[in-house]
């Protein structure tokens, strides 16, 4: 019997973060403590992170690719993919240390389950199979389906983690059956291989045809739902509303960078034979998903739906540069995702330091005169919200740059135009939380701001402490001041914020260093 060679060097990142998460459950059960939970856990995580960083970095300087198996790769394009998800669990890790402790005693649990899920993302972006995609899109969903309602008191964390879990079941069966279909149709799940079917023809009969492109189709509903494309974007904003904001922060960004990972290698390198059908559609569905999350995000009182919706729309703007199926989309789409890591985990950061104890979320007057008693905190903010709307010189403007070019050049200039209009609506919402800052005073935020201060996790919290408690956590928030009113504010948190505010800032000042390492990472794959 011949045991054939495997090379582990393909899959080092993933397994140093995999055996991270196994050491941090250890560790949780050998030495449990609050302190154990508060500080060596999530420092051990980042460090497990960091490892991974350098060895992803350590591969792509080699210059050339690591086949695990012909299932899986360590090539520029997927360690570029890497990088920007690690660097989002790394910011979600510094956010759960001061709010994780307060709401469960399972800190273990959650740092095991982001590092498991953040090994998942990982392997998507380096698939080299459908059936590889899919166990890394199971991987990553099951963890994030207990993440989402990790806080078991919140009722809206139960409800939203039920949502996403049943609509992702439903979605991993369109996914899994379309697998099959383009298997019938092929005869393989290999991309290789499924391109060189198809570089034959799309097949031997109409009968084979029809498989290829429902097939097609159902990978799309699959990858959908994961960018949280409309019209598969209904378990969004309830999941980001209802989870602990540093697991909404995480999985907007890292969610997205691994989904786009897996589906730009899945259908530019599988798929190109059918390239004239799937890119009509996903430019209709980026039309419709830039277009329904902007108008929704218009009417948001709640600052996590609001950036739920921002979230949909900024899935579409990313599907712009995915359209033309060029090498230069592919690079615009991975500086669109680095660009969003920064900016919008940056906002979830300031959601974070303004959330109140026992809260799990902040409504838009909650901002008002963020400026006079927080600055440095409101010029953060405003710089997130400069950037996601796509004002200069913020690296959000440079990322939307370069996805329209893309698209422009590939010939989709109505496109473009839809992308602009749609820009411009975005800067509406993002702006008057910048007005809200700067150019209202505390006492003029809105009443619903003062009546919704409260959760329904929080007034159960008050009442089990007795009447003492129950009427200190039913007070209104302006008796006392809006400082001793807010949650822990602790240095990771003004450690997160302060990186998400530098890349904001210093990548869309230098972007050409950034544009050329992922055109770099691009052409080892997809040409030049």
């Amino acid at each position: 019997m011949t045991i054939p060679a495997i090379n582990l060097l393909a899959i080092l990142p993933q397994t140093i973060v995999i055996a991270t998460a196994l050491l941090v459950l250890i560790v949780d059960a050998i030495a449990r403590g609050p302190r154990v939970g508060r500080q060596v856990l999530p420092w051990l995580s980042l460090l497990g992170l960091a490892a991974a960083a350098a060895a992803a970095i350590w591969l792509s300087l080699s210059g050339q690719p690591h086949y695990f198996q012909e299932m899986a790769v360590a090539d520029g394009y997927s360690l570029a993919v890497m990088l920007v998800i690690l660097l989002t669990a790394g910011l979600g890790v510094l956010l759960a240390q001061a709010t994780v402790p307060q709401i469960s005693q399972q800190a273990g649990a959650y740092y095991g389950l982001l590092l498991l899920s953040a090994a998942g993302m990982m392997f998507m972006g380096a698939a080299l199979d459908l059936l590889v995609v899919f166990l890394a899109l199971e991987i990553l969903s099951l963890a994030l389906y207990v993440l989402v309602g990790f806080n078991r008191v919140e009722t809206r964390g139960a409800e939203a983690s039920l949502k996403y879990f049943l609509l992702g079941a439903f979605s991993s069966g369109f996914f899994l059956y379309g697998i099959a279909l383009i298997y019938g149709a092929t005869a393989s799940t290999n991309l290789a291989a499924i391109a060189a079917a198809l570089a034959q023809g799309p097949g031997a009969s109409a009968t084979q045809s029809l498989y290829l492109y429902a097939g097609v189709a159902m990978l799309l509903v699959g990858f959908g739902f994961k960018i949280a494309m409309a019209p598969f974007h209904m378990w969004t904003p309830d999941a980001y509303q209802g989870a602990p904001t540093p697991v909404t922060g995480f999985m907007s960004v890292a969610t997205k960078a691994a989904a786009f990972g897996a589906f730009m290698r899945v259908f530019i390198m599988a798929l190109p034979a059918a390239q004239p059908q799937w890119s009509w559609a996903l430019a209709i569905l980026a039309t419709l998903t830039m277009t329904l999350g902007n108008l929704a995000a218009l009417r948001q009182s709640s600052l996590k739906r609001m950036l739920a919706y921002s979230s949909i729309a900024h899935a579409g703007y990313a599907l712009v540069g995915l359209v033309p199926g060029t090498s230069q989309g592919v690079s615009a789409v991975l500086f669109y995702l680095l660009s969003y890591a920064f900016m919008n985990l940056g906002a979830f950061a300031v959601v974070t330091a303004l959330e109140r104890l026992g809260e799990n979320d902040v409504l838009n007057g909650n901002f008002a005169g963020l400026a006079d008693r927080r600055p440095a905190l409101a010029a953060a903010m405003a710089i997130f919200m400069f950037s996601l709307a796509g004002i200069p010189p913020f690296v959000g403007f440079f990322a939307k740059f370069f996805v329209f070019s893309a698209a422009m050049a590939g010939g989709w200039g109505w496109l473009v135009v839809v992308g602009v209009l749609n820009s411009v609506l975005s800067a509406f919402y993002y702006l008057s939380v910048t007005v809200q800052m700067y150019f209202r005073k505390a006492d003029e935020a809105p009443a619903a701001a003062e009546a919704g201060g409260k959760s329904k996790a929080a007034l159960k919290r008050a009442e089990g402490k007795g009447k003492k408690g129950a009427a200190a956590a039913a007070a209104p928030a302006t008796a006392q001041p809006a400082e001793a009113a807010l949650a822990l504010s602790t240095r990771s948190i003004s450690v997160a914020v302060f990186i998400a505010a530098l890349g904001t800032v210093l990548v869309g000042l230098w972007p050409a260093p950034w544009t050329q390492w992922l055109s770099q990472a691009v052409a080892t794959v997809f040409g030049g």
